[in-house]
């Protein structure tokens, strides 16, 4: 009997862990905050109003209430991108706006985010309390850490937190979802702001260095992280692709030929990355 009732809760476990939010109600999620009310900025407002902590890479707490709200456009399903997801403002008739940025936001304390916060599912953060600032540039939400160096960083918050000022409002949309598309000619110091972050498909494009792993390139028995340039019609943009060794599909061979790559572009510094969410990311062209 004590051998079936484990089995039973291990079921139930690996099952809290699947994508299956888009068919269950979020009215009385635990995860969730309560109601936190209409937003009250956007997100480009967000960003304008921290704009000097964004590019410093430091960190402002916000004092006023505040609501921002925004849909998820990645996440951490194959473990490309790490304790946090990715939204973008709403266009007037509720899909997604493609003209503009979005903003992370940082989460810890959960491994499966994306059971959470699957593509497509719109949110509202209560902003009082939590932080607004830069990482490499890159504008987030969340909360300060202290790195292995002793250093205060811009980092994610905790999953109190989140249950606090995260709401999930209704049930995932991915059909509302929708790439930009951009091209070696977009990628630009001048665009850099305005595309990242930001769910991009890059067509008729090649990723270079075919027939090695996305990751896990070895130096004295050690892996690492890696970047791979990438041909789009006909002009290699350099250092494009980012892949972390964690991802799930970073000993993947890389095929040779043409592709339709989808991806969330973000940045570091003055430089783009684009990162996989996973696999199926990649189309290959016949």
């Amino acid at each position: 009997m004590k051998k079936l009732l484990f089995t039973i809760l291990a079921g139930m476990l690996v099952a809290s862990c699947m994508n299956k939010w888009d068919t269950e109600s979020v009215d009385n999620d635990l995860y969730s905050a309560p109601n936190i009310g209409e937003p009250t900025t956007t997100i480009q407002q967000l960003r304008s109003t921290y704009a000097s902590a964004i590019s410093n890479s430091s960190y402002t707490q916000v004092t006023k209430d505040e609501v921002v709200e925004g849909i998820v456009t990645a996440n951490d399903i194959s473990g490309n991108i790490y304790q946090f997801i990715y939204i973008q403002p709403l266009a007037a008739d509720g899909t997604l706006d493609t003209s503009e940025g979005g903003i992370g936001v940082g989460i810890k304390g959960i491994g499966c985010l994306y059971t959470l916060y699957p593509v497509g599912q719109r949110i509202r953060i209560s902003l009082k309390d939590l932080y607004v600032g830069g990482y490499g540039q890159a504008p987030r939400i969340g909360m300060p850490y202290i790195n292995t160096n002793g250093a205060m960083r811009m980092g994610p918050m905790t999953l109190d937190m989140m249950k606090k000022h995260v709401q999930k409002v209704g049930k995932p949309r991915p059909e509302l979802v929708e790439a930009r598309e951009v091209t070696a000619a977009d990628l630009t110091a001048a665009n850099i702001t305005k595309l990242t972050p930001m769910l991009v498909v890059l067509k008729n494009a090649e990723i270079k260095d075919a027939g090695w792993p996305y990751a896990h390139w070895e130096v004295g028995g050690d892996t690492y992280s890696e970047y791979h340039d990438i041909n789009i019609g006909g002009t290699t943009v350099k250092q494009l692709l980012y892949t972390s060794t964690s991802a799930t599909f970073a000993g993947d061979t890389i095929q040779p030929g043409r592709k339709t790559i989808y991806g969330l572009l973000g940045r570091y510094s003055s430089s783009y990355q684009l990162s996989l969410r996973s696999i199926d990311d990649i189309i290959e062209q016949k």
